[in-house]
């Protein structure tokens, strides 16, 4: 068994929906679903200096809230958001999503370690398992929005 904290394999962080939407920088808008007010706050400072316009939600009804009224085209969100078994908040989500390019990335837990399968069964497009660092985070963003500038 592995009980390194990180280490950088697709088993660590990888999608597997690739999407992309080439958007002008300003209006591309990231959700940041995390319980943890200030890991999240301090999160989502770090995604807006790389250039993404970012929001928190800090549980489920404010998820489900900001989707709906933010319409974010990333929607990060922690596992542990909605306290609810089988990743009921995604497949809610999932549901009611009426923006099929909207990419929703799992942020898993480590020990243990959350099945891929379950998670892509369940309507994520990607994974990073916690603890994420930050680069791998901002990489996932760049490849989805295209990070090359639209003229």
């Amino acid at each position: 068994m592995n009980n390194r904290a990180y280490e950088t394999s697709p088993a660590q962080c990888s999608l597997w929906n690739r999407k992309q939407a080439r958007l002008q920088p300003d209006s591309r808008r990231v959700l940041l679903a995390m319980s943890e007010r200030m890991l999240g706050a301090s999160l989502a400072s770090l995604f807006e200096l790389k250039g993404f316009p970012t929001q928190l939600a800090v549980d489920a009804s404010s998820v489900r809230r900001m989707v709906e009224e933010w319409r974010p085209h990333v929607l990060f969100l922690d596992t542990r958001v909605g306290h609810c078994g089988n990743y009921a908040l995604t497949r809610a989500l999932r549901e009611a999503d009426d923006d099929a390019s909207r990419l929703i990335i799992a942020m898993s837990g480590f020990l243990p370690e959350e099945p891929i399968a379950h998670l892509k069964e369940a309507g994520y497009d990607g994974h990073c398992r916690r603890p994420c660092p930050v680069w791998q985070m901002t990489d996932l963003l760049d490849e989805f929005f295209a990070c090359h500038a639209v003229r």
